[in-house]
This record gives C-alpha cells, structure tokens and sequence, in this order.
C-alpha cells in the first residue's frame, strides 16, 4: 500500500500523540501523568501542567545559578582536616627599624645648598627644592643615595643590643642583617639568604657570618616542598621549636634618643613587621610601633594556604591564585603577591623617572639607582604610584597558591611599661645603665609561638 504525502503529518502526529500520552501516564515525575488524563476535567490538566512548568524553569534557573556560580569562582576555599606543626614552617621573618632617620651628630654640621643637606632632606621626607641637583650624578659607585643612609643611620649592632633565640644568648649581628627598606636602614631577621631570594645579586643587604664560628648554614625553603629533607645542624631560615617566650625571640632595643635628628613618625622608637621568609618587607604601609621603656609581647599566629594539584587546570584569573612555579619575576626567584607588586612599583618609576628607588627591587641589571638628580621625578611619582599603569600591574598580582603569613596576636594590653621606681629585669644587659637611661631609651620586645600548631586554608575545586 502506498502512503500519500499528504498523510504523513498526520501519521507522525499520532505517532508522537501516543507515545507522549504513554510517557505521561507512565513517568514518575510528579503531577505530569494528570496532564494527559482524560478523565479529569481540562482545568485540572492545565492546572498540573503549569505547575510542571512552574517547577521546571525553578529547576533550571537554579541549576544555571549554580553553574554561573562555578563559573566566577571554581575553586573554594576549607579548612585543613589536619593540623600542621610550626616546625614545618620558619619562624617568620622579623624587619626593626628605627624611627630615627638619622644620627644627629653625623649630620647636624651639614650646611644648607650642599648635596648632603639635600639627601638629608628627602632622608627625613622634608619639602626641599632639588631643581638646583637636576644635573648631579654620583661620582663613584659608593657615592650613592643608598650609601648616604647607611652612613647617617645607626647600624644593627647599635640599635640591637642583646639577642636571645631558643634560650639561647647570641651575637645579634648572627641573627639580624642590615637591609635597606623604604624607612632606611633596618634589621631583618631569618630572611632567606640572598642567593634563593634574588635571581642575581643586590646591593643593599650585607650578609653576615658568624663571630662565634657557629655558622649557621643557609637553606633554600620552598613554599610548596618547604624544607629539604636533609638538614644541617645549625641553619636559616630558622623555625621555632615550642611555645612560650622561653621558645621564641627575645631582642633588646636601643633608641638612642639623645642623637635624634629626625622622625619617620611623630614620636620615638622602633617600627616592626613580621612576614614570610620569602617576601618584600613593606615598612611605611604595615610597620607596627615599639614602644620604648615598655616590654611588647607579641604572640606569632601563622595562616597558611596550600592548594590541591586538581586545580593547576583551572585558568589563574578564575581560580584567583598563582602556584610559586606558573608566573617568572624578574627580580625574585619566587612568586608572591608582595613580590609582583614591588616589581610593579619597580617599573612605574623606571617608566616615569628613568631609575629606581634603593628599597625597590632591582628589576635590570643596567637599571640607575635613584640619586639626588632624580628627587624631583621621584617625588612626583609617588603620588602617582596608586593610578594608572601601576595599578593595572598590580591586579594581575594574584596571592599565592602556596603562602604563609605571620600575623602578630599583640595582648589586650600589649605593652608593658617597666617599673618606674627602679628597672629590675632579668636581662643582663640592663644591668650597665642607670633606671632613667632605661625608661627613656630601652625597649624589650619578644616574639613567640602560643600553640604548637594551626590549622591551614586548602584551597581545592568546587564541586
């Protein structure tokens, strides 16, 4: 028999009739097998019909909120099932500095009109007209912006002047480096040594040996593999061995405040930052004040973030992280978010002042090290330092995967002031000097672990 065209619609419209009236009879759908029912009245089947697409288009707009949520942010971020031992980690990395900007009998005979005059002048962040210096370039490599610091500021061994770490009593020069940061000459403890920090060498960090021949050995430490397995006897970065002040880092302050000449802030003392081993110390921005004739006490509360492998698959700008081994600094061998940032400073004054601040990173071998010539465009640029090109930088600056940071936990009452009637400590070094000359020029400040672990962030794909 043949089929006429004409009676194909209809054939194939029966077809899907029957077999849609038998799926709706049949499914377990709720509410669809009263659509098709002929036994009930039409406003009931309508009725179930509409509620089926009511609950339909709920179903999918929740699915598609899910999806888009997936979308804008893949990867979640919980809370370690294991707790992670501070031995696994340094102890964090310890920046003092002092807000005396200069030694008041170096400079005090420094006329105005004469280039020291002027590097005093934007040493103490004071207005000055620098036009007259436009032309003036260094003469030798020591005569340098970065040297003039080094040469006005107290050094670590007169700022530092007792060390105790682990119960132990050490020179201070053994603990602490010299390290030039946007507040000047400062004191950094337990940083990685130069060679694992820098890809090639920089000039403001003297690296110090020991003078007890008690050299510690550096290490490199990872931020995802952490320590090597094999380790050495004595060796840095160093971590912390227990809780309590009899397990941390107990330092002995001098603020010298008789040869003041200037101020980072409008008082007397130290400025103090505790960070990763890894990273660029920021002083101006995050320094915390120490009080002198007080004792600080400062309880040490790592966080810690570590992702899962899975998602080295999702796109960084969806993920909001970069893995230590993704992403080449210039200047640093490892990636972190305050790192990438220095470089971005690093190139806004390059661009606009053709050099580079002595604090900043040193992005180009053949990069000039701002000097009194450039005061001026330097001065200019750091207004400019939070628009345009350096900011666009900086927010390709994703935080690490891999990151560790150190939080100070300072008590209700975080200072405490020492006996005013007459000074009784058990510091050694406290013994030289007379009840007044402590009040006025000392301070005590110990930093220490309260717990034996934490518990870390994990970052992992969001399912």
């Amino acid at each position: 028999m043949v089929v006429k065209k004409s009676s194909l619609p209809n054939t194939l419209w029966h077809s899907v009739k029957g077999r849609s009236k038998e799926f709706l009879s049949t499914t377990s759908l709720h509410g669809l097998k009263y659509v098709w029912d002929s036994r009930l009245h039409g406003w009931v089947q309508l009725y179930f019909g509409k509620v089926f697409l009511i609950v339909l288009c709920v179903a999918i707009n929740l699915a598609l909120n899910v999806f888009n949520k997936w979308e804008s942010t893949p990867v979640i971020i919980g809370i370690s099932s294991t707790m992670t031992p501070i031995q696994d980690i340094p102890f964090p990395a310890i920046t003092v500095c002092s807000m005396n900007k200069a030694i008041n009998s170096k400079v005090a005979h420094f006329q105005p009109g004469t280039l020291e005059y002027a590097m005093l002048q934007k040493t103490c962040s004071q207005d000055y007209n620098y036009t007259q210096y436009r032309y003036v370039k260094p003469h030798t490599k020591k005569d340098t912006f970065a040297n003039f610091i080094m040469n006005v500021s107290h050094k670590c061994d007169e700022m530092i002047v007792s060390c105790i770490f682990e119960q132990k009593s050490f020179p201070c020069t053994d603990l602490f480096r010299e390290f030039l940061v946007d507040e000047g000459i400062c004191c950094v403890f337990n940083i990685l040594h130069p060679y694992y920090l820098y890809k090639h060498s920089a000039t403001t960090i003297r690296d110090y040996t020991s003078s007890n021949g008690l050299t510690d050995i550096a290490i490199d430490w990872h931020p995802i593999r952490g320590y090597p397995k094999q380790l050495p006897a004595g060796f840095y970065p160093r971590r912390g061995i227990g809780v309590g002040i009899a397990n941390g880092l107990q330092i002995v302050l001098n603020g010298h405040v008789d040869d003041y000449y200037c101020s980072s802030t409008n008082g007397q003392g130290f400025k103090m930052l505790m960070y990763n081993s890894i990273d660029q110390a920021r002083l101006k921005e995050s320094g915390l004040p120490i009080m002198l004739g007080h004792e600080t006490n400062y309880r040490i509360v790592p966080n810690s973030y570590e992702a899962v492998a899975n998602i080295r698959g999702i796109d960084r700008q969806r993920r909001q992280c970069i893995f230590s081994d993704e992403q080449e600094l210039l200047f640093y061998k490892y990636y972190t978010r305050r790192n990438c940032e220095a470089e971005c400073d690093a190139d806004h004054f390059v661009k606009l002042c053709n050099c580079i601040p002595f604090h900043l990173p040193l992005i180009y071998r053949n990069a000039t090290v701002c000097h009194v010539s450039h005061f001026d465009c330097v001065e200019r640029a750091e207004t400019e330092i939070v628009d345009g090109e350096s900011t666009v930088c900086k927010e390709l600056c994703l935080p690490s995967c891999h990151d560790i940071q150190y939080f100070p936990n300072p008590f209700s009452i975080p200072t405490i002031p020492f006996n005013q009637r007459g000074v009784k400590v058990q510091n050694e070094y406290f013994k030289n000097y007379s009840t007044d000359y402590i009040r006025t020029n000392l301070a005590i400040v110990n930093f220490y672990h309260d717990d034996n672990y934490f518990r870390s962030n994990k970052l992992h794909e969001d399912r």
